[in-house]
């Protein structure tokens, strides 16, 4: 069980922790154990009132010195640590001396370890504020889809003002009860003996009053839902492009601003089409005839279809470029690069195997004559 009275317990961090570490471990521990995450978890809740007032101790550098030598007392209201020194010195010598009769020289009023709050859940939080959490989502496109660009519809977690109490945390139609643990005071008296000690009443939080929490949202004034967040996934996404839509993630607590939306796109391969950045690259089929004579021929693109010349005696492999003719992504454009695939005839055919074997004269080398190891 952690010690709820050992602040650098409640943090998990060493006493030697820097200011860095601390704030590192309280915005872990905070976000986890807050009520507006946990709505209705009162263990979450008071663990979060823990981790708060160890992190608004150990994050200030005066108090955190006053805590370490004196504890929770050197962080009272009106507390004099000059006194206390006075104090401590006093009753080690009376201690000594075995004179336990006299009378201590000063009295104390500890005040309010947790400054003035009010009983209720969501006025307790008040100026609190830890952004959202960046969501993530992964959308899956077909490879068209991708050059051409879309809109998508994207489901996320929300927080709206609690239509029941109007945000106030408080049960419409209930009435504050006088606290009574403090009867209405906000303070209590603790300790035996000589000191007079006074603090904050645990119950109500020295509001000297019980308010009864709205059983819609538990006090919180805010209550969960959903929103639909619509995103244009702009022309040119490529496989692992990553959209960042601000202000659309998971909601802030307490003041804290929302998170971000940030969508990463996997695009589906295709067929004939490959992508290098901005270039596409097309393998497109050619007949004999085509190759051989040359010829125009279309050619599909992301802006349309365009008529390209296949050159005369053209070889399987060849590439032609298509400037422009490629992705388009904001103000940038890649070219298209024609891959051509020369395509002999599926069926047989006597004279066109006649004809062809003829044609063994016409090359000016041996096609296979620079294929060696």
């Amino acid at each position: 069980m952690v010690d709820a009275t050992d602040y650098y317990t409640v943090l998990g961090v060493a006493r030697g922790a820097t200011a860095d570490e601390i704030k590192r471990q309280y915005r872990k521990l905070a976000r986890k154990h807050h009520p507006d995450v946990n709505p209705g978890d009162k263990d979450a809740e008071e663990k979060f009132k823990q981790i708060s007032a160890a992190f608004d101790v150990l994050s200030d550098e005066e108090k955190r010195k006053l805590y370490d030598e004196f504890g929770l007392e050197g962080l009272r209201g009106g507390f004099d640590p000059e006194q206390a020194r006075a104090y401590k010195s006093w009753n080690d010598g009376r201690a000594t001396s075995g004179d336990r009769g006299a009378d201590i020289p000063f009295d104390f009023d500890f005040g309010d370890l947790f400054g003035a709050r009010t009983s209720t859940r969501r006025r307790g939080r008040e100026g609190f504020a830890l952004a959202g959490e960046d969501l993530h989502a992964t959308v899956k496109l077909d490879f068209v889809t991708a050059l051409r660009g879309t809109h998508i519809s994207v489901r996320t977690p929300a927080v709206s003002t609690c239509s029941t109490c109007a945000g106030s945390g408080e049960q419409p139609g209930s009435r504050p009860q006088t606290c009574p643990e403090c009867e209405g005071s906000g303070k209590i008296q603790l300790g035996q003996g000589p000191m007079k000690v006074t603090t904050v009443c645990p119950n109500c939080g020295g509001d000297g009053k019980i308010h009864e929490p709205c059983s819609t949202c538990d006090g919180a004034g805010m209550v969960h839902t959903e929103q639909t967040v619509e995103v244009r996934i702009p022309p040119g996404a490529d496989e692992g492009s990553e959209l960042r839509v601000r202000g659309k993630g998971g909601p802030g607590i307490g003041d804290g601003p929302p998170g971000d939306l940030l969508i990463r796109t996997e695009v589906a391969p295709h067929p004939h089409f490959t992508r290098a950045g901005l270039d596409l690259v097309l393998r497109l089929p050619v007949t004999l005839h085509e190759a051989y004579s040359g010829a125009t021929v279309s050619v599909p693109t992301p802006s349309g279809v365009v008529q390209m010349k296949v050159p005369p005696r053209a070889q399987s492999g060849s590439k032609l470029r298509l400037r422009g003719k490629g992705v388009t992504r904001g103000a940038n454009t890649g070219d298209l690069y024609v891959e051509l695939q020369v395509r002999v005839p599926d069926r047989a055919d006597d004279a066109l195997e006649k004809a062809l074997s003829e044609t063994d004269t016409l090359y000016t080398n041996p096609v296979r004559e620079e294929i060696r190891l």
